[in-house]
């Protein structure tokens, strides 16, 4: 029996698992799971007349291939086995090394045909068109009901359904996904109509039983002990002079060598011991099953209570989360930004100019005002150049004191931070007062109007009392803008090659008065300066690690973490591995040509998070950033100061250029 809707059993049971609240599956990935998508699999090659199972073996029918890239090499691998097992043998083999693949190829599947939408941060959701009508076009060119919407309505409507929804019905209730998927009293209330429905098929009720079976008593998978974390001293953090230097990720991925990927380190957070995860897998599993495990309100909670917040996108998991991040997406979008292209070089050209011929500039809080001013007006409407120095050295100290814990809390409360922390409703009253209806008219809307869009649709989910803190967060990202543009202009300009090229591509943009649009900003045209700019995040990412809360127990590469743990993500260690980045020391732009994409790995190249706290603005960056370096490159030739300044990194709160980094502006080359 083909399949003439074009999904395969393993999509459909994707869909029956999606949350649209959470944008995630709802079942916990484990062994369980990845039976009954070995069952899948089974079930699977069975309607297409390749296998026949009961309940006591499994027997090849037909060895040809079907096409499809997830049955085909269980096919292979049992028209090649010489001896006889029954289904419950081939589910578990499928689970214990096939059935993460299974997973990211139907959902691959499910958005290459527009049935789900994915949404950076690792979110899929069901497509606009198939949100509404709860169906879709199958492959036959028949409109077919959404898996969910099919099999729901199954279980009140008394029918004889197609073996194939017998079959997704047994799949989903041999992991008690039914359990997840319904209201308690619904579940039981169809909990007599479940079970008929199982037994209807007996392929259906063969791989339901089997999948019982492996879940709860596998016949081939056996308990490995976990292993015992290894722990660090500090003399062991002493030894690593990375650390000393301040290069956060190059220290890291010493300690990955000498440590391994799970270690504890000698710091204590609340009171409870500290873990470190590094390496390529570390970062895998974090985008994978982070979200089941993980929460971040611990160690953001504090930067909330200074901004009288409570709910906060940072601090949010869940479905709160993705509802906020849903809601604010379009307005920290890459298309966002480029909708306001001329804003953006207009208060470029606005810094730049001010910088004349012999000017020392210091690199950090020369380009994080920069930024801010450009922040200030492009995201929340407001000129905030007369006192943006004050309100980020108070966001700085914020930083360092309740997130850090590197300065005593009273810190935040000394004279001169008392005396900036005013402009913070100050800069409050100005997004209000220029976000009426009648100052935004004939306006591109900016992250301000996105995030009071959101507290007047959903005053619950954003409520006033915390609205001080988006607007405030986002003249934070300024601090981590800023210090990433710095290093790409240090970059830039101690790499004269490199200089020239971003020259070049800067004078075909602006030169003889040119005006470029949102079109001419593309790879072609700023290959260059995109490629400087990901060499430059990957050598000197501004937020080298992350705290999370282990709030499940769970294994990471065989060790096990209770709940409470806490956690810090170092998703830059892998930044310095000579395994996916060859001569990681050496600032190298080729590596992301098309021949090398040395960035390709998964979980390799993280400097904008992991997960579902991925930076949500990192598309707007990818375009603010490039803009600005061309711009710089266009106006200005600089130079280090002094010449032979080696770079020194402060790595507190964010990783930044240390102070002695100062730049010289040996020439106006085209006045603003």
């Amino acid at each position: 029996m083909a399949q003439a809707d074009g999904l395969g059993l393993a999509e459909e049971l994707i869909l029956l698992m999606l949350n649209e609240e959470t944008g995630y599956l709802e079942m916990v990935p484990g062994w369980d799971f990845a039976c009954v998508m070995a069952g899948a699999v089974i079930a699977g090659l069975s309607l297409e007349g390749r296998i026949d199972t009961d309940l006591e073996s499994l027997r090849l029918l037909d060895a040809t291939p079907t096409g499809d890239e997830l049955l085909d090499p269980t096919l292979a691998e049992i028209a090649k086995s010489k001896q006889s097992s029954n289904a419950q043998y081939w589910i578990e083999r499928i689970a214990a090394s096939g059935a993460e693949e299974i997973v990211n190829t139907s959902l691959g599947r499910l958005v290459q045909t527009g049935i789900l939408d994915y949404e950076s941060g690792g979110f899929w959701t069901l497509s606009r068109e198939v949100s509404r009508s709860h169906s879709y076009s199958s492959g036959d060119g028949t409109t077919q009901l959404e898996a969910k919407a099919r099999i729901l309505n199954l279980l009140v409507v008394d029918s004889i359904p197609d073996p194939r929804d017998a079959i997704l019905v047994g799949l989903m209730h041999a992991c008690d996904g039914f359990r997840l998927v319904l209201p308690p009293e619904e579940y039981e209330e169809s909990l007599r109509r479940i079970e008929t429905l199982t037994q209807l098929d007996l392929v259906g009720r063969s791989v339901y039983l089997s999948v019982r079976e492996s879940a709860y008593r596998p016949l081939t998978r056996s308990v490995t002990p976990a292993k015992p974390i290894p722990k660090m001293g500090v003399l062991d953090v002493w030894r690593q002079r990375d650390f000393r230097a301040g290069n956060i990720p190059k220290a890291l991925h010493g300690i990955y060598e000498e440590f391994g990927s799970v270690v504890e380190v000698p710091m204590r957070m609340d009171g409870k011991r500290t873990v470190a995860i590094l390496g390529v897998e570390a970062n895998q599993w974090v985008n994978r099953q982070g979200r089941f495990y993980l929460r971040s309100k611990d160690y953001i909670r504090g930067l909330e209570e200074v901004f009288g917040a409570s709910r906060t996108m940072p601090g949010m998991d869940g479905p709160e989360h993705h509802r906020m991040r849903k809601s604010l997406r379009s307005a920290y979008s890459r298309a966002s930004l480029a909708a306001r292209l001329p804003e953006l070089i207009h208060h470029c050209k606005e810094g730049v100019g001010r910088w004349q011929e012999g000017d020392l500039l210091r690199a950090s809080a020369t380009f994080q005002n920069l930024i801010s001013s450009q922040v200030s007006h492009l995201g929340m409407g407001v000129d905030s150049s007369a006192y943006a120095d004050e309100l980020v050295a108070y966001e700085h100290r914020a930083l360092i004191t309740h997130v850090m814990g590197a300065l005593p809390k009273f810190m935040l409360k000394t004279p001169k931070m008392r005396r900036a922390r005013h402009h913070i409703p100050r800069m409050i009253r100005a997004i209000h007062a220029s976000h009426t209806p009648a100052q935004r008219a004939g306006l591109e809307p900016d992250i301000a109007d996105a995030i009071l869009k959101l507290h007047e649709s959903d005053p619950q989910l954003l409520p006033e009392t915390d609205l001080a803190f988006p607007f405030v967060a986002a003249m934070v990202a300024s601090i981590y803008l800023g210090s990433a543009l710095a290093f790409a202009v240090y970059a830039m300009v101690s790499d004269p090659e490199v200089h020239e090229g971003v020259r070049r591509e800067a004078d075909a943009l602006f030169g003889n008065g040119r005006e470029p649009g949102a079109e001419d900003f593309n790879l072609a045209s700023m290959d260059v300066t995109h490629r400087l700019f990901l060499e430059s995040e990957r050598m000197y990412p501004v937020i080298p690690w992350q705290f999370r809360t282990v709030m499940n127990r769970c294994e990471i590469n065989g060790f096990e973490l209770p709940a409470e743990t806490q956690l810090m993500v170092c998703q830059t260690a892998t930044h310095y591995s000579p395994e996916h980045f060859p001569e990681p020391e050496k600032f190298d732009i080729d590596r992301y040509l098309p021949e090398r994409q040395e960035q390709a790995t998964p979980g390799a190249y993280a400097p904008y998070g992991l997960g579902t706290h991925t930076c949500l603005g990192h598309r707007w960056v990818e375009l603010q950033m490039p803009v600005n370096l061309l711009l710089i490159a266009h106006h200005l030739k600089l130079e280090i100061e002094p010449a032979n300044y080696r770079l020194g990194i402060n790595p507190f709160p964010t990783s930044a250029p240390n102070r002695k980094l100062k730049l010289r502006v040996a020439e106006v080359r085209n006045p603003v």
